[in-house]
């Protein structure tokens, strides 16, 4: 489960985050924002499955930041936590339909009882749900992989969450996504070299998704252990022994 803290006090968000790290559910990922508008900004690469933020906070307050959040579909559960026992904040919370709200200072049950019940209502994506995805992705690198590609761009193409195809890659293929498709790459590139004498290794570089001839060389050393050109004359004579070896 992905947590995020918004509070505008270095002290107490310090404070926070370690109280929340000693209570929250096994395997949490925790992270921080010292106002709204850097927790719209965390938000969009960190996704949390749910946010305590403050209320009263510079330029930007808590209700405002859990509707901006909501707009842009960054996260949509929410803890509010403040110093302030006043009720109106309580029915603005209620209106905003936040998970729950809650007073300074924090208590490590309540905030615990909290989190795991969030965690309960969190749905989990299925294994044939994993499959489907990542059978969909990986027939798209196979046409695409000569193309510009990056993991936002393959997240805005698929329209899933670039943290979730990170997860995905894993599970699926044990890799990474950039080392999966700089794989995929070598392996094309192995291929033209071997049946494609016509080709120049500055080509073939570009043909399969490489910028440059020097990157190329770099990741095809790393993948391949040798150079394109040195896996090049070193599948021509291998092919040249088996020819001369054919005609005794």
């Amino acid at each position: 489960m992905k947590i995020l803290i918004v509070d505008d006090e270095p002290l107490i968000l310090k404070g926070l985050v370690k109280i929340v790290e000693e209570v929250a559910p096994a395997g949490s990922d925790i992270c921080s924002a010292f106002n709204a508008w850097e927790a719209l900004e965390t938000m969009k690469r960190f996704m949390p499955n749910v946010t305590i933020t403050d209320i009263n906070m510079p330029e930007k307050n808590g209700f405002e930041l859990i509707h901006d959040a909501r707009l842009e579909g960054l996260c949509d559960r929410f803890i509010i936590l403040t110093g302030y026992d006043e009720f109106e904040y309580v029915r603005q919370a209620l209106r905003s339909g936040v998970v729950d709200y809650l007073l300074k200072p924090l208590d490590k049950k309540e905030i615990a009882g909290l989190l795991s019940r969030v965690k309960e209502e969190l749905p989990a994506a299925t294994d044939s749900e994993y499959s489907r995805h990542a059978e969909r992705i990986l027939a798209y690198l196979q046409l695409n992989y000569m193309n510009d590609l990056s993991l936002d761009h393959l997240a805005e193409h698929m329209s899933l969450h670039p943290n979730y195809i990170s997860s995905l890659f894993k599970k699926e293929t044990g890799d990474t996504f950039v080392n999966y498709l700089n794989s995929l790459r070598i392996r094309e590139a192995q291929k033209l070299l071997k049946t494609q004498p016509q080709l120049t290794v500055c080509a073939i570089s570009q043909q399969v998704g490489f910028d440059t001839k020097h990157y190329f060389a770099k990741v095809f050393k790393k993948y391949a252990g040798t150079t394109p050109g040195a896996y090049r004359e070193h599948k021509e004579e291998d092919e040249s022994i088996q020819a001369i070896n054919g005609k005794d």
